[in-house]
């Protein structure tokens, strides 16, 4: 149902990476090139050369075009890609400028699409290359470049990160652009108001500005600007849609109610900036965890609520200890500070503890007044009793 919008909203971004992937994979295939020209390497060398950084862009373009999910497909693209460089670094015996630019390139390009975690795990998948090699073709080491491929790999590394920079700065121009355009539509529509005559043609043309607006700025704010997740009017659309298919279809649905314990004295022990990181860091968490299905929206403040189609009471009850346990393990590191809390989860699920989306919400809000009633760091089942 929502597939072509996906397409479409996310069109920008495969197009971006594609262009970017043709001229560095074509950059790259240079001093890789150089380096085993006139070393006994075979002509399968050559032709894995050739189809992996000339063809290899073009198809992947191609194919992520059509699928369902775009922007899910090129995230698993970047780590694929880490991988099979992993594998020419060690194929090559890791000469080191080269080794240096297959490695920066998707480390860059992960920061960018997934934060902190994208880094990570380009080097986790980039080892599991290197690994996958050894065991095959075994392990050699030989780091030492010629002056010309060091040179080459030195000129397109700074091409390539001043490309990077200069499209995220495009991006942000445009978007700065829109926003503007969206503010003067604004103050423009407001002053039309004010000296709108008696006409009725005047009165319907007025009315048409308005809703077109008015559906600009819903689109716009269907996120929250903070956390990325779906806002409280994006749930209460969706919530009624699917308590409306669970009972049609009649399969279980389950609603989690999260709150932050003691969240007040994180901001005003270290600044709302650092409560804004606490905030960050535990809505990346559930972006990691969450399976597809899953609806993740922030309810207000430092609570969040889940809707988890399909999913029976019981499962939800483990998901939501094990998201607790792990939370008050972790540490927050804000600047020179250390952060630590924990999270009190209230968990309903229907039919059983309402049939209509205010029912569920209240039933879940209760559980969750009853965790932080009997001391927090806790998961509570609603009950009637």
């Amino acid at each position: 149902m929502d597939a072509p919008v996906s397409q479409v909203k996310h069109q920008w971004l495969i197009l971006t990476h594609y262009r970017v992937r043709v001229g560095s994979y074509a950059a790259l295939m240079i001093p890789i090139g150089m380096h085993i020209w006139g070393k006994d390497y075979s002509a399968v060398a050559w032709v894995l050369l050739v189809v992996h950084f000339l063809i290899y862009p073009h198809l992947l373009y191609l194919y992520t075009r059509g699928t369902i999910d775009p922007l899910r497909t090129e995230r698993f693209s970047l780590q694929f890609e880490c991988f099979l460089f992993g594998m020419w670094s060690a194929a090559l015996a890791f000469p080191d400028w080269i080794t240096f630019a297959l490695i920066l390139g998707p480390i860059l390009n992960n920061a960018i699409m997934k934060g902190w975690s994208g880094p990570i795990r380009a080097v986790l998948y980039f080892s599991a290359g290197i690994l996958s090699w050894t065991l095959f073709g075994g392990f050699r080491f030989s780091p030492d470049t010629d002056m010309p491929v060091t040179v080459w790999c030195l000129m397109g590394l700074s091409i390539y990160v001043a490309h990077v920079g200069n499209t995220i700065f495009a991006q942000h121009v445009t978007l700065r652009a829109t926003r503007e355009t969206l503010r003067q539509e604004e103050q423009e529509r407001q002053k039309a108001q004010g000296i709108l005559s008696a006409s009725n043609i005047a009165l319907q043309t007025q009315l048409l500005e308005i809703r077109q607006l008015h559906t600009q700025l819903h689109e716009q704010a269907m996120r929250d600007s903070l956390t990325g997740l779906y806002n409280r009017r994006y749930l209460n659309d969706m919530l009624e849609r699917e308590v409306a298919r669970a009972r049609r279809e009649t399969y279980p649905l389950s609603l989690m109610m999260i709150d932050l314990d003691h969240f007040k004295k994180v901001n005003d022990t270290y600044g709302h900036q650092a409560g804004d990181e606490v905030l960050k860091y535990f809505s990346g968490m559930l972006n990691e965890r969450a399976r597809a299905e899953d609806i993740l929206c922030r309810y207000g403040g430092e609570e969040f609520l889940l809707l988890l189609p399909k999913m029976p009471l019981e499962v939800a009850r483990e998901r939501a200890e094990q998201w607790r346990s792990d939370f008050e393990a972790l540490t927050v590191a804000v600047a020179e500070h250390r952060i630590q809390t924990t999270l009190s989860v209230g968990i309903a699920a229907y039919p059983d503890h309402g049939t209509t989306p205010d029912q569920l919400t209240q039933s879940a809000d209760l559980a969750l007044y009853l965790a932080k009633k009997d001391g927090r760091n806790r998961v509570v089942i609603y009950s009637s009793q």
